[in-house]
């Protein structure tokens, strides 16, 4: 017969013990527990990764739209009624905000980490309503405190959610991306327009010429080409020879000069002869000048002529002189003449043409008719009976005819 296990008493009071302290734990845990989430929470924690570069959303917005509005007292509510799930999903709601965590730390402090959305391009639909479009070609609407300069995009079609919108999306990201991503095309280009054709324009901030940029197809060597020209051609002759640029074509910059130019009817003609409107538009400009001319020289014949006016200049009357001033002048005027009949003398047949011999017969002729003059004063003077000379008395014409 097979002998009797013993049952160990020592083994069985370690299993019932062991079960008993992990039970009390458990209990005590769970009870530990329930006291945690009994009590509020001690403060909120909001967290904005990138609001020092965008301010789209504000902390306070984040409070109204999680708790405020929500109507949670978050002094006075316990941890196990706040639902943090719910948290998550009404702030990812939110047009600007890209990802959001929210979780409660052993301090019983509530933390909540947002990313904001990050706009690639200001968007100008055809019924004038405007948006935002970020890099995962989202919409989001404009904000109401704050305004954020980036690349424009006009004359878009309304963006639904089918496939022709997302392609239209895809291809304005794609865009913009590349303008963004270079620094002189960042501040060269300063619109981006959307043709009828689905294709894209480009308006320069330094010219006045229109980029027929198409498609994004080659986007790299359309740049590279329209900087070529930039560099080589407008720098030469001017920003302001030509009025279109065409991107269009692989490996080509198409330039039309800025005149007023109408392109050919017929639709077999590709290459445009603007040669020939540049000589037809000179013409035109020179008969209208020719006009213009023999208009003003037929407008100056049929001017009646101004009757000539002729000047009389009034010689003033001479003063009469007084006294010794009038013997002055007739003694003048008697000198002159004596000197006018020395003058009229012929005289000899050799002419001495110098400056010097004239000075000096001058000379001789004034020593001569002083000595005359002295010869004829001794003769004509006067005295008195003690020897002095008497000066004789001027008679006036007018006493003597009385």
């Amino acid at each position: 017969m097979a002998e009797k296990r013993k049952i160990s008493v020592r083994k069985v009071l370690q299993v019932i013990t062991t079960m008993i302290v992990s039970l009390g734990c458990i209990i005590a845990i769970a009870g530990a527990s329930k006291m945690e989430d009994m009590k509020p929470v001690k403060t909120v924690a909001i967290h904005i990764r990138n609001d020092k570069k965008y301010h789209f959303i504000e902390q306070k917005e984040i409070m109204d739209l999680v708790i405020n509005h929500r109507k949670i007292d978050i002094e006075h509510t316990p941890l196990s009624k706040l639902d943090l799930h719910t948290m998550e999903k009404v702030l990812l709601a939110d047009p600007w905000v890209a990802s959001a965590e929210v979780y409660m730390d052993n301090e019983r402090i509530l933390h909540f980490y947002i990313t904001q959305r990050i706009p690639v391009a200001r968007i100008f639909q055809q019924d004038k309503s405007s948006y935002y479009l970020d890099t995962t070609m989202s919409i989001m609407p404009l904000s109401k405190n704050y305004f954020y300069y980036t690349t424009v995009v006009t004359n878009v079609p309304e963006l639904k959610d089918d496939s022709s919108s997302a392609v239209m999306k895809k291809q304005i990201v794609s865009l913009v991306r590349k303008i963004q991503s270079d620094s002189f095309w960042n501040n060269q280009v300063s619109q981006v327009i959307v043709d009828s054709a689905g294709t894209f324009e480009l308006v320069p901030v330094l010219g006045d010429q229109r980029i027929l940029f198409g498609d994004i197809n080659g986007m790299k060597d359309k740049f590279d080409n329209l900087f070529a020209f930039y560099k080589n051609v407008l720098n030469k002759i001017g920003w302001d020879k030509y009025e279109t640029l065409d991107l269009r074509f692989k490996g080509q910059v198409i330039a039309s000069p800025s005149l007023p130019y109408t392109g050919p009817v017929d639709k077999a003609v590709v290459n445009m002869n603007w040669i020939n409107s540049i000589v037809e538009t000179e013409a035109r400009n020179d008969s209208k000048d020719s006009l213009s001319e023999a208009l003003e020289a037929s407008a100056k014949e049929k001017e009646p002529e101004k009757p000539k006016t002729k000047t009389v200049i009034l010689a003033r009357p001479p003063k009469k002189l007084k006294g010794k001033e009038a013997l002055k002048k007739d003694l003048k005027k008697t000198d002159n003449k004596k000197h006018g009949k020395e003058a009229s003398k012929p005289k000899g047949k050799k002419e001495e043409t110098t400056k010097d011999k004239k000075n000096g017969k001058d000379k001789k002729d004034n020593k001569s008719k002083t000595k005359e003059d002295k010869a004829k004063e001794g003769k004509d003077v006067k005295k008195d009976k003690n020897g002095k000379q008497v000066t004789p008395k001027y008679v006036y014409p007018d006493k003597k005819n009385k």
